[in-house]
């Protein structure tokens, strides 16, 4: 059952990959939301993997995906008639979510302060690679670019290596999270004097917000900063965090300080199954583990802990992942298995929480399974909205049945490349 949480407000969603994820929320929640896109569809429906493996811009799983529960209308902006009609939709809209590089839309007449002169309450929300102001307001930048500027990427990949970016671009996701948190954030204040508002969104700073530790203590970085997967040091020197089991791979870690009773319950068991070097187990345990959780630089501490990780990757290999989070969680241990997408479909919490839900797609005569709701609210719930839209397919349904227009103009605006 579709969400009423947001049922009698309409978003124009003319976001490229930068903000799929806005409307998708919005739509989740219950608002009418319009795909804008292209004659020949949006970027987003180029993006791999197709269905079938068949590149279609109806098939593309991304599409699916992030469009499903949204309207699809077509509309060709750069056309002086697509101009008008955009503007005539953004009378009747409640917010607009867009990605165009800055100033873009501005130069077809259709930008913030245009739109505000027809609509008032309209919240408008612009997301951008580097925000509207500064040096860079005028940079371009596809995800790897901002997943850079962030910072994010520096933390990626191994010591003496070149940094990573992630296998799923991730910037844009951030960034179109953050843009529906910010316009529900401009409603609240619409809804008490009527105003809307211009929303700007940088992407790079979506990033750097999900640096963590990395940057609300930098200055524990010290003379340890070094690659290392995803952490580079901020707990003290060079760690390893994933360890390989019978059959796949653990995240866990050896440490001193709030670390220490996991670190000492963890030794513990390798002790009991005869696992644990006798060095290992001596009296005062890791001495290169102090009490603050930090360890101290020397050569032969860093030996130490190596050899203590080793020992602890060889018992961990003995192991099935089901078996060892059956002991993390009974011996209170600080790991978890790093599940794989298969262990995520077949998740028994997932399940009991009816996270996965089924998605029907009429247009592919498939169904597909799907996340299901970000949220469980006991009295307003959270989507899914419906199935993903073909390309244009509710033109007849928004021009003709939400700005009056007749079929006979819709045919003469299909044939001079409006829509």
């Amino acid at each position: 059952m579709g969400s009423e949480l947001l049922k009698g407000f309409r978003m124009l969603d003319l976001a490229d990959e930068k903000g799929a994820v806005c409307g998708k929320i919005f739509a989740d929640m219950g608002a009418e939301v319009i795909k804008l896109e292209p004659p020949a569809g949006c970027s987003t429906r180029a993006i791999p993997p197709f269905l079938d493996d068949i590149p279609d811009p109806d098939r593309s799983f991304y599409a699916i995906a992030y469009h499903a529960g949204k309207q699809s209308v077509t509309l060709n902006l750069e056309s002086t008639d697509g101009q008008a009609l955009f503007r005539e939709l953004a009378v009747t809209a409640d917010f607009i979510v867009e990605s165009f590089p800055l100033g873009h839309l501005d130069q077809l007449g259709s930008g913030y302060e245009k739109l505000r002169e027809l609509n008032q309450r309209l919240i408008y929300t612009s997301i951008t690679p580097f925000g509207d102001t500064g040096p860079g307001r005028n940079y371009k930048a596809a995800d790897i670019v901002t997943w850079a500027a962030g910072g994010m990427m520096y933390l990626m990949g191994e010591e003496g290596k070149p940094p990573l970016e992630m296998s799923l671009p991730q910037a844009g996701l951030h960034a179109g999270a953050e843009a529906a948190v910010a316009s529900l954030i401009a409603h609240y204040p619409r809804e008490i004097d009527g105003i809307g508002q211009h929303v700007v969104i940088d992407m790079q700073a979506c990033v750097v917000s999900t640096l963590m530790n990395e940057q609300a203590m930098p200055l524990l970085h010290g003379d340890y900063l070094r690659r290392s997967g995803i952490f580079t040091g901020a707990i003290g020197g060079r760690r390893k965090t994933v360890f390989q089991c019978k059959d796949g791979y653990i995240s866990g870690l050896l440490a001193g300080g709030a670390y220490l009773p996991s670190t000492n319950a963890t030794i513990e068991w390798m002790k009991e199954e005869g696992a644990a070097p006798s060095w290992l187990t001596h009296q005062g345990g890791l001495k290169s583990l102090t009490p603050s959780g930090f360890m101290s630089a020397t050569n032969a501490d860093l030996h130490e802990l190596e050899m203590a990780e080793e020992a602890l990757e060889r018992f961990l290999m003995t192991k099935t992942k089901k078996q060892i989070w059956q002991n993390v969680l009974r011996r209170r241990i600080l790991a978890a298995p790093v599940a794989t997408v298969a262990d995520i479909a077949d998740d028994p919490q997932l399940a009991a929480r009816r996270y996965f839900v089924e998605i029907a797609a009429p247009h592919l005569e498939r169904k597909f399974t799907m996340p299901g709701a970000f949220a469980k609210l006991s009295e307003t719930p959270v989507g899914p909205a419906g199935p993903p839209p073909q390309i244009g397919q509710h033109n007849r349904e928004v021009y003709c049945g939400l700005l009056g227009l007749t079929p006979e103009r819709l045919v003469r605006l299909r044939a001079i490349g409006a829509i």
